[in-house]
């Protein structure tokens, strides 16, 4: 009984930890927001400087979760459960290398070359992505499907506004090549961030079904 009590504990810990790098992830993915809109080259190293802790957090929960599979074997729900919080993490540190791939866009960037359209779309998609990011770990919280398949029609509106810049672009706006090709980067990073929020509403169906939702 102690064993058990042990790996409870262990996992609740695991729980616990990823719920913490997921609070980080959303915090960085706002300051992300914010170093585009003022093209803050401070904010921007700062950003990119604070990726390590990300790495720092995946490898922990991996190797946490790694050592209760291998030491006490659980099956079932725990198992998924283990398996889960990992293939999450790994989710959460792509999405602040993502963070950092924006930054690094931003440092080459000057204020006058961004026209107000651009910076609104930007603002929108980084907030919608945040806001997806936040309704994953309130998926996993709770073990919620609906919120799962929210996360879809969440996905949508960030698309839309990903596809919109190139739209914009074929009717003839004469912003700068150059300009153009920064922001659909980071149009394209924001949108990438929404993509894995989606993956964890399918991790968290695997969790509670057992399934596999097909592609």
């Amino acid at each position: 009984m102690e064993l058990r009590k042990d790996f409870h504990e262990q996992l609740d810990e695991l729980y616990t930890e990823l719920l913490r790098m997921g609070s980080d992830l959303m915090e960085t993915i706002e300051k992300t927001r914010l170093c585009f809109l003022g093209l803050d080259n401070d904010m921007a190293d700062e950003i990119i400087a604070g990726d390590d802790v990300f790495d720092e957090y995946r490898d922990h929960l991996e190797e946490g979760g790694l050592e209760l599979i291998a030491r006490q074997a659980p099956v079932a729900i725990d198992l998924r459960l283990i398996i889960i919080i990992m293939r999450i993490a790994s989710h959460f540190e792509r999405m602040a290398d993502l963070c950092e791939d924006i930054s690094t866009v931003v440092k080459s960037m000057q204020s006058d070359q961004i026209p107000t359209w651009m910076r609104d779309s930007i603002d929108e998609m980084a907030r919608r992505a945040n806001s997806m990011v936040e309704r994953s770990i309130d998926c996993f919280k709770e073990r919620n499907l609906e919120l799962a398949a929210e996360l879809d029609i969440m996905d949508d509106a960030v698309d839309r506004l990903n596809r919109g810049f190139f739209k914009e672009f074929d009717r003839g706006r004469e912003e700068e090549l150059d300009v153009a090709i920064r922001v659909i980067m980071i149009s394209r990073f924001f949108e990438r961030i929404a993509d894995h929020a989606v993956d964890i509403g399918e991790h968290v169906r695997f969790m509670v079904e057992g399934t596999i939702t097909p592609e």
